[in-house]
């Protein structure tokens, strides 16, 4: 039975994928945050060997990363690079779970070959360290895959996200409120990045990057009447059209690669995915 370490395994993909994978055969070693901070030597020191590593731990609220973007770049970066020394003196293949780093697209779908453009600090600190990740596979010789992944949206994420936030006051409050209704996003379902997760897993070698979304967008405002449908409501609508900072107004993954070399197809549409996640935010009512 192969042993995958799960790192941030209590967090919104971590607590699924620790389920998911434990269904699936394999013998799980969780490294939650609460067993430490993952920027200690000693810490890593302390873990057994293992087959493979899901890199999942980071600090990742973008609002956040603006205040404190030192410490974004110590967790994350310094984080990884711990991560792959264990994983080179354990000889682990690794999966470094990844983010959309395109900045504001010059073509659509956005393919892997896209010029990176951080356009925050958790941004600057996922590309640094895919950076210290392609290294060590080019002169360490280690096999990794990285996956960037897109909007994940699903049940048990932090209520702050968007769909989550619409979703809670689209059940209990008597209006719906958000910045801005324009922006579009490729939103892609907790499940199907399990399943992409798992089959990087089955394929790792080398080094392999590859986009993990749907292959399509939706506004803020196409988002809330999919939800306001599914839940049989017809709340007013309040946006104060307050742009953000730096904001992109159009993003959607080219998937062709993920599709061609994992052989792996998102099953869950936008109504199918925003179904399972309503359905799972009212039984915690």
């Amino acid at each position: 039975m192969n042993k995958i370490l799960i790192t941030g395994s209590t967090g919104f993909i971590g607590k699924s994928l620790v389920d998911f994978l434990k269904s699936n055969g394999y013998d799980i070693l969780e490294f939650p945050r609460e067993k430490g901070d993952i920027t200690q030597k000693e810490i890593w020191k302390s873990l057994e060997k293992v087959d493979f590593i899901v890199h999942l731990a980071a600090r990742n609220f973008v609002p956040d990363s603006w205040k404190e973007s030192s410490d974004f770049l110590e967790s994350n970066v310094i984080g990884t690079s711990r991560m792959l020394e264990y994983a080179k003196e354990n000889q682990s293949k690794v999966i470094f779970v990844s983010a959309y780093l395109y900045g504001k697209p010059e073509i659509l779908p956005i393919s892997e070959s896209h010029p990176l453009v951080p356009n925050n600090p958790y941004a600057l600190s996922k590309v640094l360290s895919e950076e210290v990740c392609k290294f060590h596979s080019q002169y360490y010789d280690q096999d990794i895959t990285i996956l960037r992944l897109f909007n994940v949206y699903g049940p048990g994420q932090r209520s702050s996200f968007l769909i989550p936030t619409i979703i809670n006051q689209c059940l209990k409050n008597d209006k719906i409120e958000v910045l801005d209704l324009e922006p579009k996003r490729d939103y892609v379902y907790i499940e199907d990045v399990l399943n992409a997760i798992l089959l990087s897993i089955k394929k790792v070698d080398k080094f392999q990057l590859y986009n993990i979304g749907s292959g399509t967008s939706f506004s803020v405002s196409e988002i809330i009447d999919q939800i306001q449908n599914i839940c049989n409501s017809n709340l007013p609508i309040i946006s104060s059209q307050v742009v953000r900072k730096n904001e992109i107004m159009d993003v959607i993954a080219d998937i062709s690669l993920a599709k061609k070399e994992l052989h792996w197809v998102p099953k869950f549409d936008l109504v199918k995915g925003l179904e399972k996640t309503i359905s799972s935010l009212r039984k915690f009512d």
